[in-house]
């Protein structure tokens, strides 16, 4: 026997029969422990992830508006029920789990500012644990930690002004379907204009092919019938005057609506969404928002000129007013349009009777801007503390075309002195360092590439208006509204982000 071995061990030792199996019995131990941190690895990611939202929610409930007017330790405990409610939904979790650390960390803003961090600390059961732990000698459970933060403040008391721009680019139809109808309706005004401009003197190239009315009670409408059909004669056959409609009066006559038309309805929505808001019942003390409203323009001058500094302006609509929804349903009917003499030459007087010079030009940023400022006083903190006054927010409404007499102009200059350019956030800035809020809708300038004056002045800086109104806004209080948006829906949501909510931090 000893004989048969000592022969047969060199071959056995020589022979590469069976490595594999061995090697793979050496090996699996390792195998085993990789698929099983492998598995438990992605199942402890997906529980994180549900646990990181828990704690969101979790500092989030300790913040609503009900909440804010609770103590801490009330809003602690809804925070942790909260967390618990949710972490206890994730089957791997070992229970009892462990309630998390909620914190209110001081902040500047006093009272009326919190701040919450909730912070957990749990254990995952992995699916491999028995063996993880025989491997590796350790625990059969992952422990997984998260934080997460959110700050809010009590709705503060609040001053609104509106400044809404008024001029003739603002009487643009509302949608697409009335753009393409105004310009058809206007085909002889230079290929078609699409702005229903008012206009007080007429029959001439700026209101070209325009119906011609007798005007009184009941007037009777009817075709140009002299200089090819392009103008109104003096009288109709039964001797009656006749008037050519300008653009504006071709809009309503048409039944077009404009964009000032639906600016008028969608500042009446946003004053429905701030009255609700305001008298939710969430609040133990609700906010108190007033709202002003002022137009660029006058209705037959340039420019919102400031009779005192603060004080009212020429330009007012609506006084600041708490009782806002009713005294703008007094106010709305005074936001029309600026009337001009002829095309956009202004008027010499409030009878709009001639021209008062001053060239081709309609909206002054700088006037309007420069005016409210003034106008507008510092704001306060918005809480009801002795001695404390509103926050201030200025929503400015605007297609953001300047166009205004200048002796520079960052664009080409148009016709001497005309500046058509966009707005300068500069003059935004000067009032967002005094902590005044600026809330912007941008009305798009729409392309209009049939006009001759829009392809040769607007058209190259078209698309960089809606990025300069951004950098005039503040953080996150800006809304783009191309044709056809919902301006109420546009002007409620700038309300909402305007009165500060609940945001996480982290």
């Amino acid at each position: 026997m000893f004989t048969f071995t000592r022969k047969r061990l060199p071959a056995f030792c020589e022979s590469r029969s069976g490595n594999v199996s061995m090697m793979f019995a050496l090996a699996l131990p390792v195998l085993i422990f990789g698929v099983a941190f492998a598995v438990d690895f992605t199942n402890a990611t997906i529980v994180k992830t549900k646990l990181n939202a828990a704690a969101d929610a979790a500092a989030l409930a300790a913040l609503t508006p009900a909440m804010m007017q609770e103590s801490t330790g009330v809003a602690q405990a809804a925070a942790q029920a909260m967390f618990t409610a949710q972490a206890s939904t994730i089957a791997t979790l070992v229970q009892p789990i462990p309630t998390p650390q909620v914190t209110f960390p001081t902040i500047s803003g006093g009272g009326s500012t919190r701040k919450v961090q909730v912070t957990y600390n749990v254990e995952n059961k992995t699916l491999f644990g028995t063996v993880l732990a025989a491997v590796t000698g350790g625990t059969n459970e992952i422990n997984i930690q998260g934080t997460s933060s959110a700050q809010a403040s009590i709705p503060p008391n609040i001053n609104f002004y509106l400044l809404l721009d008024n001029s003739p680019s603002m009487a643009l139809p509302a949608t697409q379907a009335g753009l393409s109808l105004m310009q058809n309706l206007t085909s002889k005004q230079g290929g078609g204009c699409a702005f229903a401009c008012h206009q007080a003197s007429t029959n001439n190239g700026d209101t070209a092919g325009n119906l011609c009315t007798t005007g009184g009670k009941n007037p009777v409408y009817s075709s140009p019938t002299s200089n090819n059909n392009q103008y109104c004669a003096a009288t109709n056959r039964n001797g009656q005057p006749l008037t050519q409609l300008d653009n504006f009066g071709m809009a309503r006559y048409n039944k077009i609506q404009l964009r000032l038309d639906e600016l008028s309805t969608g500042v009446a929505d946003m004053m429905t969404t701030a009255y609700n808001n305001q008298n939710s019942g969430l609040y133990a003390t609700p906010p108190t928002y007033q709202f002003a409203a002022y137009t660029m323009d006058t209705s037959w001058q340039i420019g919102m000129k400031s009779y005192s500094s603060p004080g009212p302006s020429s330009a007012l609509l609506m006084a600041m007013t708490s009782s806002y929804q009713s005294a703008w349903d007094a106010a709305k009917a005074n936001l029309g349009v600026m009337e001009m003499y002829s095309n956009n030459n202004v008027c010499g007087s409030l009878a709009c009777t001639s021209s008062g010079g001053n060239g081709d030009v309609a909206t002054s940023f700088s006037n309007a801007m420069g005016t409210l400022n003034k106008i507008m006083p510092n704001p306060g903190s918005g809480t009801n503390v002795a001695g404390d006054s509103a926050q201030e927010v200025l929503f400015l409404v605007t297609d953001g075309v300047e166009d205004d007499v200048a002796t520079s102009c960052s664009e080409a200059m148009a016709s001497g002195n005309r500046c058509q350019a966009t707005i300068d956030p500069a003059l935004c800035t000067a009032i967002k360092n005094r902590g005044i809020k600026i809330a912007v809708l941008y009305t798009e300038y729409l392309q209009v590439p049939s006009n001759s004056w829009y392809d040769k002045w607007i058209s190259f800086f078209q698309p960089d208006i809606g990025t300069r109104l951004k950098a005039c806004a503040s953080t996150n209080l800006y809304v783009d509204a191309a044709i056809g948006t919902n301006l109420g829906a546009a002007l409620s949501q700038l309300f909402s982000l305007s009165v500060q909510q609940a945001t996480l931090i982290n």
